[in-house]
C-alpha cells in the first residue's frame, strides 16, 4: 500500500512491549500520537503501516466507517481492530473519540517532514496517489450528466469559500472560455443571497467543499435544491455527510497532506470536468471557437498581456 502522508516513526522510537506492560493503564492518559510512539516497537509490520496511515489520514478516520477505512488503507479490519486494542482503546468508537481530541476535519493532518531521501519524488508519489484514487472513484454516468447540465444551463454559478475559493475561481475561468453566464460566488466582501436570488430552475450551481466549510454549507445545498437548481458538489470525504440523502451530483476529491494540504487532485478534476463540458458543446463548436477568438481579440484590444 502507498501511504500518502504520515509521521515517520523510526524503529528506535517508542517503548518496548515489556515497558508498556509495566506502565499498566498509563496509556489511558496518553493521546493518540503518544500512544503510537510508546507502542511502536511492539507493533507488527502491518500494524505499523496502519499506524502510519492513521496519522496521515485523521480526517478519513473520523468520517469513514470501519469497512471504508479498511478499503481506503488497504489494511484488514481485524488488523485495525487489533491495533486499536494494542494502543489501549476498548473499541473503534473510543479510538475515534480520542482522534477528535487532536484533529478536526479540515485542519492540516498530523504530518511532518518524512525521512524520504528525495522530497520531490515523495511529493510526486503522494500527488499521483491522490489523482489515482480521485479518478478511480468517478461515476462516469454522473460525470456525463453533470457536465451536460453545465454545458446547457442558462446560468452556472461556482461557489467556494476559504480553500475552495481558488478552486472555484479556476473552474469559472475555464468554463467561461466555453460558454457565457458563468459566475464566481461569493464576490469579495459580499454575502451570497443577493446573487443567488437571480438563479432559478434549470440553472446549475457547483459548490466546492474542500477543507473547512462554513456552517451553512448543507443549508446552501438544500435551498438551491428547493429552487429547482441542479446541484453539483465537489468535495473531500468530509463533505460526504452534507450530500447524503440529497439529490446532488457528488464528486469526491482525495486530498493528500504533508506539511499542508495539496489540492492537486481538485484542480485535476476541474480540468476533466471542463473537458467533458467541451465535449458536450461539440454541436456548437463554431460558437465556442468564436467565443474564444472574441476573448483573444479583447485581450489584444486592451493590451492586457505581454507579446
Amino acid at each position: 500500500m502507498s501511504v500518502t502522508s504520515g509521521i515517520m516513526l523510526s524503529d528506535n522510537m517508542g517503548a518496548s512491549k515489556d515497558a508498556m506492560d509495566e506502565e499498566g493503564n498509563a496509556a489511558a492518559d496518553l493521546g493518540l500520537v503518544a500512544r503510537i510512539r510508546e507502542s511502536f516497537d511492539s507493533l507488527t509490520a502491518t500494524e505499523r503501516e496502519a499506524a502510519q496511515f492513521i496519522l496521515g489520514h485523521l480526517t478519513d478516520v473520523l468520517v469513514c466507517n470501519s469497512v471504508e477505512l479498511s478499503q481506503l488503507s488497504g489494511i484488514s479490519q481485524p488488523t485495525l481492530s487489533r491495533l486499536y486494542r494494542k494502543l489501549g482503546y476498548a473499541n473503534a468508537g473510543e479510538f475515534r473519540r480520542d482522534v477528535r481530541r487532536v484533529h478536526r476535519p479540515g485542519f492540516p493532518e498530523l504530518s511532518r517532514h518524512t525521512q524520504c531521501d528525495d522530497l520531490v519524488a515523495d511529493h510526486l508519489r503522494r500527488d499521483e496517489e491522490s489523482l489515482k484514487r480521485t479518478f478511480e472513484g468517478i461515476d462516469r454516468a454522473q460525470l456525463s450528466s453533470a457536465c451536460q447540465a453545465m454545458a446547457t444551463a442558462p446560468h452556472v454559478a461556482v461557489v467556494g469559500y476559504r480553500s475552495g475559493y481558488p478552486v472555484a475561481l479556476h473552474m469559472r475561468e475555464q468554463l467561461m472560455r466555453l460558454r457565457g453566464n458563468v459566475d464566481i460566488l461569493p464576490n469579495p466582501g459580499q454575502s451570497i443571497a443577493e446573487d443567488l436570488v437571480d438563479y432559478a430552475a434549470g440553472d446549475v450551481i457547483v459548490i466546492i467543499g474542500v477543507g473547512r466549510r462554513l456552517p451553512f454549507f448543507s443549508r446552501l445545498i438544500d435551498v438551491m435544491l428547493e429552487r429547482g437548481l441542479t446541484v453539483v458538489v465537489i468535495g473531500d470525504i468530509s463533505a460526504r455527510n452534507a450530500v447524503i440523502g440529497r439529490n446532488v451530483a457528488f464528486f469526491k476529491v482525495v486530498l493528500n497532506s504533508h506539511v499542508l494540504t495539496s489540492f492537486t487532485a481538485a484542480f485535476a478534476l476541474i480540468a476533466l470536468m471542463v473537458d467533458e463540458v467541451g465535449k458536450c458543446l461539440v454541436d456548437t463548436e463554431d460558437e465556442v471557437h468564436a467565443r474564444i477568438e472574441g476573448i483573444n481579440d479583447c485581450f489584444d484590444a486592451l493590451n492586457e498581456f505581454e507579446d
